[in-house]
């Protein structure tokens, strides 16, 4: 997978990692790091922080192969909300500038910009076509589009949106089903693909270890959110299917706003003893907890994507997760089951047959499979050949 003359990339992005949160909008760092084999990659990201000391702060830094510049603006907070909006969007395009201008100045002028995520980032680069002449294309991650979350809303907003997309040379989403979505809300291109994320298949790898007989062990990460997570539903599902095999063990693997009623949630239904929680973790911690169990559980009400799956079976290892947004893409029924959200029964039964029924799932025949649609090399040419189709 050669090429004849790497790109010039700027990605825009709505999200993305900053001091404040290293995992907030990592699938669009990965996205990046993932095409940076293929393109010159440079990252503009700024962050609104209320607690920022200084009106504009700037970090440069070269991260994974990228130039990245994150911009810290002072997010202005008054009881006046319109007064609010107006200075903030004013700090939030100033910085954009001044990030151009850096780029600029170090020579790293893009070919073309890469939006990630509407709908903001996605007027900075709808600006810069109309001043510089530089085309973009748009990759949506977002979730607000689907009906259970239904937050792609107001007359201003619609119409800013449906414009910013018309002016892209290209179009993508990270799943059909976000695509579906989206044109349903009457957001349509002609060119419109379909890239998913990407996983570290070096990272997330099979690594049978030993396991103790008299534990069956599963496993859930998410950032602890409880509207669309539904952690609580876990609990409660994991303390019936307790009752019947008691071998089980639960791992709530990550942290959020709702850690803490998570935690307090199991020891009143009092399953404390058999649910373990283990704050954040990260590379070899991470991995080495996911090979100690036997299967995941995402019990999401609504999903985009839901990049722990394919992490998951790249390690071996089965999924119960629920049928909403993406889900039925990334989870083939032959590597897990597939129940219907909020349905705490159906995840009592789903977790007491997979428990019973682990040896029969085919270890390498999931992670082949995840190799072989979600490894970062293979995503970063599909992202490299959307830049080229968009020419």
């Amino acid at each position: 997978m050669e090429t004849d003359k790497k790109l010039k990339v700027l990605f825009l992005p709505r999200w993305y990692p900053h001091r404040g949160d290293s995992l907030y909008g990592l699938f669009v760092k990965r996205h990046a790091i993932a095409v940076s084999k293929y393109a010159d990659i440079s990252v503009l990201a700024v962050v609104l922080d209320k607690n920022n000391k200084q009106l504009y702060e700037v970090e440069s830094q070269l991260s994974n192969g990228l130039t990245e510049i994150i911009i810290y603006i002072k997010k202005h907070q008054s009881k006046i909300i319109l007064l609010n909006t107006i200075i903030n969007t004013y700090r939030y395009i100033t910085a954009h500038i001044a990030g151009w201008n850096i780029l600029l100045q170090t020579d790293n002028k893009p070919d073309i910009c890469h939006v990630n995520v509407l709908t903001r980032a996605g007027a900075m680069a709808f600006f810069f076509k109309k001043r510089y002449g530089i085309p973009y294309v748009i990759t949506e991650h977002w979730s607000r589009y689907f009906e259970f979350n239904d937050t792609y809303k107001g007359v201003l907003r619609k119409f800013i949106t449906k414009r910013i997309m018309n002016n892209a040379t290209a179009m993508s989403t990270v799943s059909n089903a976000l695509k579906e979505a989206m044109n349903a809300r009457g957001l349509k291109h002609k060119k419109w693909e379909i890239i998913p994320n990407s996983i570290d298949t070096i990272k997330f790898d099979i690594r049978p270890l030993e396991h103790n007989k008299d534990t069956i062990r599963c496993f859930h990460i998410s950032c602890f959110e409880e509207q669309s997570k539904n952690m609580s539903g876990i609990i409660r599902a994991f303390k019936d299917a307790v009752k019947v095999e008691p071998k089980l063990e639960l791992i709530m693997i990550g942290d959020g706003e709702h850690w803490q009623q998570t935690v307090d949630i199991a020891k009143e239904l009092g399953v404390e003893d058999k649910v373990i929680f283990t704050g954040t973790l990260e590379n070899s911690d991470l991995t080495n907890m996911i090979d100690r169990c036997q299967f995941s559980i995402l019990f999401s009400n609504y999903e985009t994507f839901a990049i722990v799956i394919a992490e998951s079976l790249a390690c071996g290892k089965p999924v119960i997760a629920t049928k909403v947004g993406a889900i039925p893409e990334v989870l083939p029924a032959e590597f897990g089951i597939l129940i219907e959200p909020k349905d705490e029964n159906a995840l009592t039964n789903a977790i007491v047959e997979m428990a019973h029924n682990i040896d029969n799932y085919d270890a390498d025949a999931m992670r082949n499979s995840v190799v072989e649609k979600y490894d970062a090399e293979q995503v970063g040419y599909q992202i490299f050949q959307f830049y080229k189709n968009a020419e």
